[in-house]
């Protein structure tokens, strides 16, 4: 049996209800990844069609806040809504993120971070994470968050990532 010693999973944000707070994921450790993903899902949001969620990847020198986080372009899918197969096409994001439309809800947003390039943006940066900032006038909505890291020397016991 291999059960996914090719992969390691880490929930990030347990589902969480939120309105124009900002939440924030767990940090994760890239040290010895050779690729990293986060799987963003979406429950009904409750806003004018206006409203948004940014998305933003930030990498820090540390497993805390401590001043030196920078925000990280990445690629992004975004899903189709629940029992439907399709995906929106693989895009681009800068450093400030992308926005998820009050319309995109009980969908989720694939977000792809390249390791290697982490370096060009944060000397000594190895720790990212997820954050989620909703515009002014959210007036509810559910999200959680997924870490799946791709060991570069998988194995049966994967090392922390935390």
């Amino acid at each position: 049996m291999r059960y996914a010693e090719d992969c390691k999973v880490l929930p990030v944000i347990a589902p969480v209800a939120f309105t124009t707070s900002v939440v924030e994921s767990a940090y994760v450790n890239l040290a010895g990844m050779h690729w990293a993903e986060f799987h963003v899902a979406f429950g009904i949001m409750t806003s004018d069609t206006t409203d948004t969620v940014t998305l933003t990847v930030e990498c820090s020198t540390a497993a805390t806040s401590n001043a030196t986080e920078v925000t990280l372009p990445f690629y992004y899918r975004l899903t189709s809504a629940v029992l439907s197969d399709t995906h929106g096409a693989i895009t681009s994001a800068t450093t400030t993120g992308v926005a998820i439309n009050a319309t995109d809800d009980a969908k989720m947003v694939l977000i792809s971070v390249n390791p290697d390039l982490i370096e060009g943006h944060l000397t000594d940066g190895q720790w990212i994470r997820l954050v989620a900032t909703p515009s002014a006038a959210v007036a509810s909505g559910v999200i959680s968050a997924v870490f799946y890291g791709e060991p570069r020397y998988p194995q049966n016991v994967i090392p922390s990532a935390t």
